[in-house]
C-alpha cells in the first residue's frame, strides 16, 4: 500500500498557479502523508487571506507555501 502511494505521488503533476483547487491541495498533502483535514485548514486559511501571506504579499507558489506549512507543523 505504501509503495503504491509513493508511486502515485511521483506521478502527480501539480501546477504551481495560485489559487489551486481544494482537490489539488488535498492531493499534494496526501502525497506528503499529511491528513486531509490539514489540507482543508491550509486551503481555507489562504483562501480567507485572498492567497496572501501574513505580511500581505501575494502567494506566488502554493506548493512552497504547503511545504512551509508542513515544516511548521513538524517543528
Amino acid at each position: 500500500m505504501i509503495i503504491v502511494m509513493n508511486l502515485e505521488a511521483q506521478n502527480l503533476s501539480f501546477s504551481r498557479n495560485v489559487p489551486p483547487t481544494l482537490e489539488q491541495v488535498q492531493a499534494y498533502f496526501n502525497s506528503l502523508h499529511v491528513p486531509a483535514a490539514e489540507a482543508e485548514v491550509f486551503f481555507f486559511y489562504y483562501q480567507g487571506m485572498d492567497w496572501r501571506n501574513e505580511t500581505g504579499t501575494p502567494v506566488r507558489d502554493w506548493i512552497m507555501a504547503v511545504d512551509d506549512w508542513v515544516w511548521n507543523l513538524e517543528n
